[in-house]
């Protein structure tokens, strides 16, 4: 278990968690809705390919977050809990622009980070 590795995974997923946050927090006309809502997949992405090397599991590069999310499960039963219905959206071009929708994204990257024990 290569330890500076699982830490990057968790750091990027800090910084894109944060970069999420500070773009919703910006005024509500100069939201970039596309940053908010790419920085939130991302940083799911990362909780959970941190989560998968600290049990020893190699994540595949390219692996999706509902892939990555359905090994977590097979690890941890605490990970049925976790719906990604709130992330509507698989690929960069699409978004939501939903001030709702969007915080909602945060809240479900605060709760991977919380899941995933970081």
């Amino acid at each position: 278990m290569d330890t500076n590795q699982i830490k990057a995974e968790f750091d990027q997923g800090d910084q894109h968690l944060a970069a999420a946050k500070s773009e919703l927090n910006r005024p509500a006309e100069d939201v970039v809705p596309f940053m908010v809502c790419r920085s939130t997949r991302y940083s799911i992405s990362h909780y959970l390919q941190g989560f998968l090397l600290k049990h020893g599991i190699e994540p595949e590069e390219e692996a999706s977050v509902e892939v990555l999310l359905e090994k977590c499960r097979a690890l941890d039963a605490a990970f049925d809990s976790f719906d990604l219905s709130a992330i509507t959206f698989s690929k960069d071009h699409e978004y939501s622009a939903l001030f709702d929708e969007m915080q909602n994204c945060i809240d479900l990257a605060e709760y991977a980070k919380q899941l995933v024990g970081k």
